[in-house]
């Protein structure tokens, strides 16, 4: 008989703490091939996530890490106090994560003050049409994943093991974050819902043809496209005011003590014709990216309020002041068409600033470049920020990246790193 090898485990605990740290610093830097979406958090995680250093590296997809309790509760405080934390998730699922964590008060109160940086992502973002669903008492077609039934599908021939034990954990082609039955009210902010009722038609006509004409007004202008938009407006400034402006406030509080937030933005490919200035800017972009503006101006805001010269203006202690030293900005294609034929000239942009003061571009050559920086600015004007040339103070430090031609990477193209930080008052924008 042939001898047995005999495996050899290496001392890892018995290293010094430094030692141990390094290798957390090394694991944490590494690049992580896997894909956004492998990367995401989900809705229906509130329904089962208990705070402890375990469940909060499962959930930021490090477990590889989970070996031990002593592992883990090291490697938590490495990559919370020295490395970027990606949630990839939406505004109302992290807020909600973050309070759970609060709530089991010490040691987990104190793992929220040690994060420094933290960097934002959404790839399950909702389809605004559907926002936000109603809670309909009914099963939706996913009614089986909660009968209740355990179902065990280890035994099936063939079955090539995926991650997922049962069918509780499914999330193949079937699964939508963002839809979900009358009895996951907790995983949405709380507002009020109509139900399907709500038009009550008649018995007699279940399909209201009596009250639809066909036909259109032969004199009147289609009004279609522009009801549509204002709804879906409608449909992002209710997701904006629900669950961006409740994370944002929640994250200025003295519970963290963040310094850098990581946002992406995005640029489109050329237009076939500039938009009217009869709209406000960013009307023309993907409503995703229109949601970014928004989380952009938030996060700006956070900033401005961390400065010096806010906190000596402010009633309150400093102490409970925000302590955000910068917005990082990941200016990126929207697609693959948007990094072959850009809307942007990113060289002009890292030369010249993201600025778009009125009298910096005498000969329009900046027509219609910068449209999503555009609409953060004029959405700090709505707030009574920005006026005419001002920016609120702020420096911009921007990077030109150049693409490395990976197809199988994150990236698809070209990209800048905008970082901004709070300079002194002036009384126009530093380039």
């Amino acid at each position: 008989m042939a001898a047995k090898t005999a495996v050899f485990a290496f001392p890892f605990l018995q290293l010094p703490r430094e030692l141990r740290d390094l290798v957390y610093h090394y694991t944490f830097s590494l690049p992580d091939p896997r894909a956004d979406h492998d990367l995401r958090i989900e809705r229906r995680h509130l329904k089962h996530f208990a705070p402890s250093a375990c469940s909060i590296l499962l959930l930021l997809h490090h477990e590889c890490l989970l070996l031990n309790h002593q592992v883990v509760r090291e490697a938590l405080e490495v990559l919370f106090k020295h490395h970027t934390i990606l949630f990839s998730c939406g505004p109302y699922v992290l807020k909600e994560l973050l309070m759970r964590v609060e709530d089991k008060g010490y040691p987990c109160k104190q793992w929220l003050k040690w994060i420094k940086s933290v960097e934002f992502d959404w790839v399950t973002f909702p389809n605004l049409k559907l926002y936000p669903p109603e809670k309909l008492a009914k099963k939706d077609e996913w009614w089986w994943e909660r009968d209740g039934q355990e179902v065990d599908v280890g035994y099936v021939t063939g079955g090539t093991y995926n991650g997922h034990y049962d069918e509780h954990d499914h999330e193949g082609s079937h699964y939508n974050d963002n839809i979900y039955g009358a009895e996951d009210v907790s995983l949405y902010p709380s507002r009020h819902q109509p139900g399907a009722s709500a038009s009550n038609p008649s018995s007699n006509d279940v399909f209201g043809f009596s009250s639809h004409y066909p036909f259109g007004d032969p004199l009147s202008e289609p009004s279609y496209d522009v009801e549509a938009t204002e709804h879906m407006d409608s449909k992002l400034d209710l997701l904006i005011s629900s669950e961006v402006a409740p994370l944002f406030d929640y994250l200025a509080t003295p519970v963290f003590s963040l310094t850098s937030i990581t946002l992406p933005l995005y640029f489109v490919t050329k237009q076939p014709h500039i938009p009217s200035r009869e709209y406000p800017w960013g009307y023309s972009l993907p409503l995703k990216i229109r949601y970014w503006t928004q989380v952009c101006i938030h996060a700006l805001l956070m900033l401005h309020r961390s400065s010096p010269v806010s906190v000596s203006s402010s009633s309150g202690s400093s102490s409970a002041m925000p302590t955000l030293q910068e917005v990082r900005i990941k200016y990126m294609p929207w697609d693959i068409w948007a990094s072959m034929d850009p809307n942007d000239n990113l060289y002009r942009m890292a030369e010249k600033g993201v600025w778009f003061n009125g009298g910096e571009d005498e000969i329009n050559e900046r027509e219609g470049e910068g449209e999503a920086f555009r609409a953060v600015w004029a959405g700090l004007q709505e707030k009574g920020l920005c006026v005419g040339e001002d920016r609120m103070s702020l420096e911009a430090e921007i990077n030109f990246v150049k693409w490395d031609g990976d197809l199988d990477g994150r990236r698809v193209g070209d990209e800048l790193e905008v970082v901004f930080r709070m300079g002194w008052p002036r009384n126009v924008a530093m380039e």
